[in-house]
């Protein structure tokens, strides 16, 4: 029995591409336990290296902490990833001259008002503005908004380090475009639509991980390049800023809103004296025709 050449071909290209998705797989979580070691450098950077005096084959001396660098030495510097945030609330003088100079400290900072929402109440008058400022220019912003203030209730700046995170979604990124390079140059090397749509569909998998993970890397570009300020700044009203009256004080004033109101009674009741004159004058002249009427059938 003779075996066909061109089919005992196809079946070894088959077992090749099988063979070449089950590499590549298990590469790829090998490459996924590396990620770890992608953010080694910048922890290597706050580690110290041995003393003079100490013995290099020492290989305990790798975790000694590091010291100030010395003087005319530059120190190790990594490019930190900080996410930078605040929250303020003052009491301003004039609600609408603090808006307006709120308003240009944004443009001066280059920023920008994500959201605002003003309110009015019978104590006061407030704007609650959400704004996104340039990170390295958020404390200069805030020392220009805490000059409208005549009275600080909140201050609150927040710092998150993400250096990690943004490492490691950046190596998770590499890895998952070297994975995907792979799987094209298995596409072209397939040859029965079997294999094409199976190295597809792991192309299609690595193309939405990849996806996702530059998604939250632009995230965190974003956080790290605008910092978020909670800005409300509130103006009291005159009945808020009255000082509490003593209690003589109180009584004369119900005592004189009482007769005010005696008053305002008796000015309402002359407001229904025409129609009360129009009823009484058309209820008498309907009792005089009933009685006329009466006698008349008498």
């Amino acid at each position: 029995m003779e075996i066909d050449p061109i089919v005992h071909l196809s079946d070894m290209n088959n077992y090749f591409i099988l063979i070449a998705i089950f590499a590549v797989t298990a590469c790829q979580s090998k490459q996924q336990e590396a990620l770890s070691e992608a953010s080694m450098p910048q922890r290597m950077a706050a580690m110290k290296a041995p003393a003079p005096e100490q013995d290099d084959s020492s290989t305990d001396e790798e975790l000694t902490p590091e010291l100030p660098a010395p003087t005319g030495q530059p120190a190790a510097t990594t490019n930190r990833k900080i996410i930078r945030n605040a929250q303020v609330r003052i009491r301003v003088s004039d609600f609408n001259t603090s808006g307006k100079a709120i308003e240009k400290a944004i443009t001066q900072s280059g920023g920008q008002i994500a959201n605002s929402n003003e309110t009015k109440s019978d104590n006061s008058i407030e704007n609650a503005l959400t704004v996104r400022v340039p990170a390295a220019r958020l404390d200069a912003f805030l020392t220009l908004v805490l000059k409208e203030s005549i009275f600080t209730d909140t201050k609150t700046i927040t710092a998150e380090d993400v250096t990690r995170r943004y490492v490691d979604t950046e190596a998770r990124i590499r890895s998952k475009k070297a994975v995907e390079e792979t799987y094209l140059k298995l596409l072209k090397q397939a040859r029965t639509v079997e294999d094409v749509l199976k190295v597809e569909e792991q192309l299609g998998q690595i193309r939405e991980e990849r996806e996702v993970q530059e998604a939250e890397l632009r995230q965190l570009k974003d956080e790290v390049a605008l910092s978020t300020v909670n800005l409300t700044y509130y103006q009291q009203t005159e009945v808020a800023l009255r000082p509490e009256e003593p209690i003589y004080a109180q009584i004369w004033h119900n005592f004189t809103d009482g007769f005010r109101l005696m008053g305002d009674v008796l000015v309402g009741l002359f407001y229904f004296l025409p129609l009360g004159l129009v009823g009484f004058g058309v209820g008498w002249f309907i009792l005089r025709w009933r009685k006329q009427r009466r006698k008349a059938v008498k």
